[in-house]
């Protein structure tokens, strides 16, 4: 993998990611959104199918790697919240807890453009 490519699978990644966010928050608004659309469990989504396979294989020793990890378990963990609500119709609470839904996702968001700024630093060697 060259240094552009991977480039590209983070920033795929990160749409990938709020992707995901723009169907919970659609769905938090009482929007019909599919169970795939934004899936509970952090290897369902786009984003984990890339992050356990070849985000992985090319960052999986990069320690920032291992901080994006825990912002997206943490993110389902506190999604899997939301989506109970959702199913309890409970709109406001929902509401409510996606605030941190939210703030984590930033976080998430942040570590993936620090990655990419240790990529953008780093020898093509590196892949």
């Amino acid at each position: 993998m060259t240094k552009d490519q991977a480039i590209r699978h983070v920033r795929h990644a990160k749409s990938a990611h709020i992707r995901w966010r723009s169907f919970v928050l659609a769905m938090i608004a009482g929007l019909p959104v599919e169970e795939r659309q934004a899936p509970v469990h952090h290897k369902a989504c786009t984003f984990g199918g890339w992050f356990y396979s070849e985000g992985f294989k090319a960052f999986g020793h990069w320690p920032i790697f291992q901080d994006v990890e825990y912002s997206h378990e943490l993110l389902h963990a506190v999604y899997s919240l939301v989506f109970q609500a959702c199913a309890d119709k409970d709109r406001e609470r929902a509401a409510q807890i996606s605030q941190q839904l939210v703030g984590i996702s930033e976080s998430l968001l942040a570590a993936l453009t620090l990655l990419e700024e240790e990529i953008f630093a780093s020898q093509e060697t590196d892949f």
